[in-house]
């Protein structure tokens, strides 16, 4: 069955989109569609370009790698690493994908939505998971892009434009209840050490990425009630798996793979 596909962004969660790419292959769903933001943009890109699962769960086991770097203007990171780690298993711009793809940005100047579908490819899926703060904005053009999340997370609308197959979108935001270490009672020294030593994010950091999911949150649900896909995965990634956490790749892929298997067994589109 023909589909059209919509990828969330969500960091390391949205490794869950290879396991949920699997079983749509299993059951021999083909993406003719493709809209996506940040993560999901380049898994979504892989998938456009003709690669299957297996070829990107293996390219994932390098995510992040050699990504990151030290960042530019307005970010503490740069994802310029990211085109050179992807520049040998995608063409060059989107004209030349082997399924048709749109991916959101929001101009960080205009503070406006951005859709980019058409030109260089790689640095719209940078631009696309600039995460505002943390990873230097992407400049194209006059306009300097940041992660589309900001505005439309789950670009349902966008794909419903391309095609007029049934629409599969997959959920893996990460839920704005997830409760912060507030109430810890410790040394501000103290803390920090052990945090260090744990491998997990300051809290300062925790807090600034929370700013930015709680409104994700309520507009991806708005979106959602005006452009309702026809059928929603969100896998059941736990509280536990965070956006940063790629190193637990083969629990995502997992979780994506179980939910939407889950989901689709015995689907039917009302259309269909």
């Amino acid at each position: 069955m023909k589909v059209g596909l919509v990828l969330g962004g969500g960091g390391a969660r949205g490794l869950a989109h290879i396991g949920a790419m699997r079983a749509l292959e299993e059951r021999e769903h083909r993406p003719v569609a493709i809209a996506a933001c940040s993560i999901g943009g380049i898994i979504g890109a892989l998938i456009a370009a003709g690669h299957g699962w297996r070829h990107v769960m293996d390219l994932a086991s390098s995510f992040p790698g050699d990504y990151f770097g030290i960042g530019g203007k307005g970010g503490l990171l740069s994802t310029k690493g990211m085109e050179k780690a992807l520049r040998n298993e995608l063409p060059a711009r989107f004209e030349d994908l082997e399924i048709p793809m749109k991916v959101t940005a929001v101009d960080v100047q205009a503070g406006k939505l951005v859709i980019l579908e058409k030109g260089p490819l790689l640095p719209a899926l940078r631009a696309s998971s600039a995460l505002p703060g943390i990873l230097s904005p992407t400049r194209l053009g006059d306009r300097y892009l940041v992660d589309g999340g900001l505005l439309n997370n789950l670009p349902v609308d966008l794909v419903r434009e391309m095609t007029d197959a049934p629409v599969v979108a997959v959920d893996v935001s990460v839920p704005p209840d997830v409760p912060l270490p507030l109430d810890e009672e410790d040394t501000w020294w103290r803390t920090l050490a052990h945090r260090i030593q744990e491998g997990q994010p300051f809290l300062t950091l925790e807090i600034f990425l929370k700013g930015f999911l709680i409104p994700q949150a309520a507009l991806t649900e708005a979106r959602l009630r005006q452009h309702p896909p026809d059928l929603l995965i969100r896998p059941d990634l736990s509280r536990k798996i965070r956006m940063q956490d790629f190193h637990r790749c083969e629990e995502a892929v997992e979780a994506g793979y179980r939910a939407a298997g889950t989901a689709l067994e015995g689907w039917k589109p009302a259309d269909a």
